[in-house]
């Protein structure tokens, strides 16, 4: 996406050209060549389906694991004789209900690999910008989800998750019943978040490392002056974001 100021001097006045600048097809990038775009394509898509298998297992096994043990300990909880068995257990289940609703809303997109970006056309090299910046995007956004594995933020969440479970079985069924599920719901959750994919985090960083940023998504302002054919010169200022 770019937008442009274009300045004509014969005066020295400005005027506002986004309009024209879009219409003339102007690239976000003008000094990225259509090769270094081909390169940073193959990088972005061979790193992202190296994650694809990892994250595919992580979200399926943890999809299975989730949803069984809501049905699961729902039905021990509507077959249950005692009350306590009841709260355990359909406390448990509201957990894993909760589990499954994460994978749900907030989907590990890792699993995918390079098939959001795979389809986007290409024929144009304006097309090609914007599918770097498609690329990148998607590379930067598994990073910033792998980094979740050690957020304070997030593993904060699984012990307060697990404590108002635990604090619930505890205050309505047995005691023992509520330490054991915090225990047991606080380790289950934090493995949950260190098995996630790991590698789209260094992914990125190498991208960086690499090609010197996200070059298509860089803000940057860029100014030229053309001399006009009969006189005066035309001073062009770009912004691209």
């Amino acid at each position: 996406m770019a937008g442009a100021l274009r300045a004509t001097a014969a005066a020295s006045a400005l005027a506002l050209w986004a309009a024209a600048a879009a219409a003339e097809g102007l690239p976000a990038t003008p000094g990225l060549t259509d090769d270094a775009v081909a390169e940073r394509l193959r990088f972005i898509e061979e790193r992202l389906e190296e994650s694809r298998r990892h994250a595919q297992l992580w979200y399926w096994s943890w999809m299975t694991i989730n949803a069984g043990s809501a049905i699961g300990l729902g039905i021990a909880a509507g077959l249950a004789q005692h009350e306590d068995d009841q709260v355990n257990n359909g406390v448990q289940a509201g957990v894993a209900a909760i589990g499954v609703a994460d994978l749900l809303l907030r989907p590990l997109n890792a699993r995918f690999g390079a098939a959001p970006i795979a389809g986007l056309p290409e024929a144009t090299r304006e097309e090609r910008l914007a599918k770097l910046r498609a690329a990148e995007t998607l590379l930067r956004d598994n990073a910033e989800r792998a980094e979740e594995r050690t957020s304070w933020t997030m593993h904060a969440a699984n012990v307060a998750l697990n404590g108002v479970a635990g604090g619930l079985i505890a205050g309505f069924g047995r005691p023992s019943d509520g330490l054991i599920a915090f225990g047991t719901g606080t380790v289950g959750g934090v493995i949950n978040m260190l098995t996630q994919p790991w590698a789209p985090a260094t992914d990125w960083q190498d991208y960086q490392a690499r090609f010197g940023g996200a070059a298509a998504n860089r803000e940057a302002w860029r100014v030229s002056i053309n001399p006009l054919a009969d006189r005066g010169a035309m001073l062009a200022l770009q912004y691209s974001w």
